[in-house]
C-alpha cells in the first residue's frame, strides 16, 4: 500500500505539518471502496470529489451541496459483455487508460487527500495518471497521495486502519469500524458452524464468476469469503487475481454450487447478462451449461457482485453473508434486502 504526496518521493507521505486534517479535510476519492470506508470511518461529510460509479449513501445523500464528479470511463457500461472485454484489452494493449480524470473539475476542489489504487486499471484511473495529474494541477497546494491496494481479507481490513490513520480520523472510529467488520464476519462463521453442526450438510464446491463472456474466475479474497461461508473454493488461491478459465476446466470442476459477481454490475443486469448469455436454450453455451451439477441441481445464483464481492470495503463482509445463504440458508434473507436470486432452468 503506497502513499506519496506533493513535493514527495513516491512512497513516502506528505507530512502531518503541511496536510490538513479536521475540519480541514477535503477528500477526492476516486475508488468506490474507498468511498466506502471514508463514510464507515464517520467522514462522509469531508468527501468534495468522487467517481463516477461512487454510490456511497451517506457520501451522496448528505446535506448540503453533493460532491463533485472527478472522473468520467470510455468504456459504454450498457454494452455487450463480450464488447466491454474486448475493449479492455483493446485499450490495455494500446497502453491508454479506461478513464479519465476530468481536470476541470479536480483542480478547484483543492483536496488534502486523493485516494486511489494501483491493483487494477480496469476498476479505476491508471494509478499513474492520477499521479501526474495530482502533480501537476495541486502542486500550488499540501496534499496527500494515498495508494491502497488490499488482495485479501486480512488486506482490506488493514485498509481501514490505513485510510482512517492517513485522513486523521479518531482512533475510536478506527476501532468501531473494525469492530464492525468482525462482529458480522463472525456472527456469518458462527451461524455457518452451528448450521452444519446440527447435520446442515457438508461444505459444498462453489465457483464464482466474475464475467461470463469469456468467463472469470473470482479471484484475490474470494477464496477466503467462500469458505467464511462454509465452503470449499479451488479456483483461486487467496490474494490470486481472478483469471480467464474455460469452459473445460468449469465441466471439470463440476461445482455444486455457481455463483454469478459479476465485476461492476448489480443484481438486475447480472440476472439478465446469466440468462442471456448462458441460460437460453438457443443459445451457443446451452448444451454444455446445462449439463454442470448446479445449473441441474437448481443451485445457480445471481447476486450484486458491484456491492458485495469486487469492492474491497466492509462491502465484501456482506458478500459473505451472501454465500452463506445461498449454500446453507443462514442467516435467513430479508425479503426486503433482494441481495440474490435463484436462476433454474
Amino acid at each position: 500500500m503506497a502513499e506519496g504526496g506533493n513535493d514527495d518521493v513516491a512512497g513516502e507521505p506528505a507530512g502531518p505539518a503541511t496536510v490538513a486534517t479536521g475540519d480541514d479535510l477535503r477528500i477526492v476519492s476516486l475508488l468506490p471502496s474507498l468511498t466506502d470506508i471514508v463514510a464507515e470511518l464517520g467522514l462522509a461529510e469531508r468527501v468534495v470529489g468522487v467517481t463516477h460509479e461512487c454510490d456511497n449513501g451517506l457520501v451522496l445523500e448528505r446535506a448540503g451541496k453533493g460532491p463533485v464528479v472527478v472522473t468520467e470511463s470510455f468504456i459504454d457500461p450498457k454494452a455487450e459483455q463480450k464488447e466491454i472485454n474486448d475493449a479492455v484489452i483493446e485499450s490495455l494493449a494500446q497502453n491508454h487508460s479506461l478513464y479519465a480524470l476530468k481536470e476541470d473539475s479536480l483542480r478547484p476542489l483543492a483536496p488534502t487527500h486523493v485516494l486511489t489504487q494501483s491493483l487494477c486499471d480496469v476498476c479505476a484511473v491508471a494509478f499513474e495518471q492520477v499521479k501526474s495529474k495530482c502533480s501537476r494541477l495541486l502542486a500550488d497546494k499540501p496534499y496527500k497521495l494515498l495508494s491502497v491496494e488490499p488482495s485479501t481479507l486480512q488486506d482490506v481490513r488493514e485498509s481501514i486502519t490505513l485510510v482512517g490513520n492517513n485522513l486523521g480520523a479518531s482512533r475510536e472510529a478506527i476501532d468501531a469500524a473494525l469492530k464492525r467488520f468482525d462482529t458480522k464476519k463472525a456472527a456469518i462463521e458462527a451461524a455457518v458452524e452451528e448450521h452444519l453442526s446440527q447435520g446442515g450438510g457438508e461444505k459444498p464446491r462453489v465457483a464464482v464468476l466474475e464475467w461470463c463472456e469469456p468467463m472469470f474466475t473470482g479471484g484475490h479474497w474470494i477464496q477466503e469469503m467462500v469458505e467464511a461461508a462454509g465452503g470449499s473454493y479451488s479456483l483461486a488461491k487467496k490474494g490470486e487475481r481472478s483469471r480467464v478459465m474455460s469452459q473445460e476446466e468449469l465441466k471439470e470442476y463440476d461445482p455444486d454450487v455457481i455463483v454469478m459477481a459479476f465485476c461492476g454490475f448489480d443484481l438486475e443486469r447480472c440476472e439478465a447478462d446469466t440468462r442471456k448469455i448462458l441460460m437460453d436454450q438457443q443459445g451457443e453455451h446451452y448444451a454444455w451449461w446445462s449439463q454442470l451439477r448446479a445449473v441441474r441441481d437448481g443451485r445457480v445464483f445471481c447476486t450484486d457482485g458491484n456491492q458485495y464481492f469486487s469492492r474491497p470495503s466492509h462491502q465484501l463482509v456482506d458478500g459473505i453473508g451472501v454465500l452463506a445463504q445461498v449454500m446453507h440458508g443462514v442467516p435467513r434473507q430479508d425479503a426486503s434486502e433482494r441481495r440474490w436470486t435463484r436462476l433454474t432452468l
